[in-house]
């Protein structure tokens, strides 16, 4: 039987199944034991929650560098928010019992993410579930899963794997992970990804088939396909599917820590879209470019209260130390649409995605932009290399707008005598067919553009990329955007103003002769993606690259510009 989920972390596992089952963490028998006591078993649990996560994010350092322990004390950041503890407290007060309590306030954190539409931020519901079971087994006692009994040709099948089950995991007997739920950003994926296990998650259906510990299945993390009980035909084939792609990652290795050069020799920059400190440092570890996306708004996701101007600073600043010699571009806050922080108590809006999202929502809570404009100019006192860049704009007068308010806070800074930039390159974000067809009039004001795909592809389609019924047609090789595409990047470089692209289609080897041959020379693309762009980057001439851009141009259907890229790339023996 043949399921098919998302193609998480490239690679092919032949093994065994290897079932995790979720420990029984019910506590209806849990007697109440007084308000104060229950206080100190709640509090007794976070530390020796703290403690055990900080020892398994030592291990994935050890194991998979920096970044991989980041998405551990990730969550302690979030156990260590005041309005968790405190609305467990409250609860408790009010005679719950502290496995109550706990689970009450991480459960309404992790209903929020699960209603947003945004894969990433979803990401967070599966942290604090993760969260929540593992503070609910301290509470109750529940031993932890051992896992030296795994024999050597384990495939791990669940319907989750949060990132601490697989920090405790023996990954030289492990062969590969099959999830019913999780996504491309998920953390479960992004942890396979930097260990080298191939990875199929969103397997719908998965955990209602009759699995058995120990039934041979294949999981192709390339394709997003996973086999049960496969055949001795099929099992053969995919033997030789891993040895090839065994023999592609090694071929990487080389371009690890290589710099992003074309065929000829030219110098293109490559850097990486993160959404924290973890991203950051894992674009450090893989040689990025500098950052060519934060997005900030994932600082305020994981919480009841807004990021102060201090913890702002501090994280900005962090980041632009980890490339002291590169650009680091930091996107103002992105709300609204499908982010919709609880500390913001967003009105319901009938269509979110044309509502009140991204640099509309400043003109509602220029107080929220202020702060986060201080923290910038703080953050970048020492460094200097970071760029302010706005989501969402439409028009000169919403650049102009954040602009007369950065004079502001640098007025504000200086008379208060705290370290900050006096100037920062301040550009936007080109995500919406306004901005495309203006990029003319908004080169007046913006020191750089940035072309986001997602946003655009979706607006230029009118295709919502989060609804199963219509995301088909949100397809960026239609030849529509295509054509915007071109004209963007043509009218940016005719006025002289820097440009790059930081949607993750570019890193996509059919859409990268595309954006070459159209005369980008900037990209920014997930960390993990780093080695193998260069790597498809090395192979095209500048020459090869626009005769390809110009020939595809001519073509009428999305069909027809897939066909002909698919021939270009299989003739140079790559895959689509």
């Amino acid at each position: 039987m043949r399921l098919k989920g998302v193609a998480a972390s490239p690679g092919v596992g032949l093994g065994r199944i290897l079932l995790y089952r979720e420990p029984d963490l019910n506590f209806d028998k849990v007697v109440f034991s007084g308000v104060e006591n229950e206080k100190k078993r709640l509090n007794a649990a976070v530390a020796k929650f703290k403690e055990e996560i900080a020892l398994l994010a030592a291990a994935a350092e050890k194991r998979s560098g920096a970044s991989q322990a980041a998405i551990l004390t990730g969550q302690v950041a979030m156990i260590s928010d005041p309005y968790m503890i405190s609305r467990a407290e409250e609860l408790i007060a009010k005679g719950q019992v502290a496995e109550a309590a706990a689970a009450e306030v991480a459960q309404g954190f992790e209903d929020m993410f699960n209603a947003l539409e945004d894969e990433k931020t979803r990401q967070r519901a599966t942290d604090i579930g993760d969260l929540k079971k593992r503070l609910l087994g301290i509470l109750l006692g529940v031993k932890r899963l051992e896992w030296s009994e795994i024999a050597d040709d384990a495939v791990l099948v669940a319907l989750d794997l949060p990132a601490s089950v697989i920090s405790s995991l023996p990954m030289d007997k492990v062969l590969a992970f099959a999830t019913e739920q999780g996504g491309l950003t998920s953390h479960g994926a992004i942890m396979a990804r930097s260990l080298g296990v191939p990875a199929v998650t969103g397997l719908i259906g998965l955990m209602g088939q009759e699995l058995k510990d120990g039934q041979p299945i294949v999981v192709d993390g390339s394709s997003g396909e996973i086999i049960l009980d496969p055949s001795p035909e099929e099992s053969r084939d995919y033997v030789s599917r891993r040895q090839a792609w065994r023999e592609d990652q090694a071929s990487l290795k080389i371009y690890l820590k290589k710099v992003a050069v074309d065929k000829d020799g030219t110098r293109r920059l490559l850097g990486s879209n993160i959404g924290g400190l973890a991203d950051a440092r894992q674009a450090q570890e893989f040689g990025s470019d500098g950052v060519g996306l934060f997005r900030t708004e994932f600082l305020f996701l994981d919480r009841a209260t807004l990021p102060t101007e201090e913890e702002q600073t501090r994280i900005y600043a962090e980041v632009a130390s980890l490339f002291p010699e590169s650009e680091v571009i930091i996107r103002t806050l992105d709300v609204g649409g499908d982010k919709q922080p609880v500390a913001f108590d967003m009105a319901k809006e009938e269509n979110p995605y044309l509502g009140l999202r991204g640099i509309r929502y400043y003109q509602v809570r220029p107080d929220i932009l202020k702060t986060q404009l201080r923290a910038l100019s703080r953050g970048a006192a020492q460094y200097g290399n970071i760029k302010i860049m706005l989501p969402l704009v439409i028009s000169l007068e919403e650049v102009t707008f954040v602009k007369a308010l950065f004079k502001e806070v640098v007025a504000e800074l200086a008379s208060e005598g705290l370290p900050h930039a006096e100037e920062m390159p301040l550009g936007i974000m080109v995500e919406t067919p306004a901005a495309a067809l203006i990029i003319d009039l908004l080169a007046t004001v913006s020191d750089f553009f940035s072309v986001g795909t997602n946003d655009l592809t979706q607006y230029t389609l009118i295709a919502d990329r989060g609804n199963p019924q219509v995301n088909h047609l949100c397809d960026p090789f239609h030849p529509a955007l295509l054509r915007s595409l071109k004209g963007v990047i043509g009218e940016a470089r005719k006025a002289q103003t820097p440009i790059g692209l930081c949607g993750e289609i570019g890193g996509d080897p059919r859409m990268l002769p595309l954006l070459m041959g159209f005369g980008l020379s900037k990209f920014s693309v997930n960390p993990a993606s780093l080695a193998r762009v260069r790597r498809d980057m090395s192979s095209w001439s500048l020459a090869e690259a626009t005769d390809l851009a110009e020939e595809i141009l001519t073509l009428p259907t999305v069909e027809s510009v897939k066909a002909r890229l698919k021939k270009a790339l299989d003739q140079r023996g790559k895959t689509s």
